[in-house]
């Protein structure tokens, strides 16, 4: 039988990721086993798979597990509200307010930021 958890209030592909891996970059597996995107906001109670292929970070699963650790990362929706509205690349949400297509390079204040469909890079001029 395959791993399973259940979510928990705000959290995120990737706090289950380090919750049950210790290895958040596990998140897209993760959303991928349970055909959902890594950016999906996850329903309370839901169990979701953790594949066998996911690999696992023992010190830091570990040190969950030790300090009962549960991590939620997710936005309140108090925390939703006094965003809305909010402009400027801080403010951004990747996939939501934030999409891109193709790629593109900026440049501010001495570093490029290159986006492309799939991930961001930021490096110094």
């Amino acid at each position: 039988m395959k791993n399973q958890v259940t979510v928990r209030n705000n959290q995120s592909f990737f706090d289950i990721a380090i919750q049950t891996t210790g290895i958040a970059s596990n998140a897209i597996l993760i959303a991928q086993a349970n055909n959902l995107s890594p950016t999906d906001k996850l329903v309370v109670g839901t169990s979701l798979i953790i594949p066998d292929e996911a690999t696992t970070d023992p010190t830091i699963k570990n040190y969950y597990d030790r300090q009962s650790l549960l991590p939620a990362s997710g936005l309140t929706k108090n925390e939703e509200d006094i965003t809305q509205g909010l402009q400027g690349i801080g403010y951004w949400t990747i996939g939501s307010s934030f999409k891109v297509e193709g790629q593109s390079n900026i440049v501010l204040d001495d570093v490029d930021i290159i986006v492309s469909d799939k991930s961001f890079l930021l490096k110094n001029s």
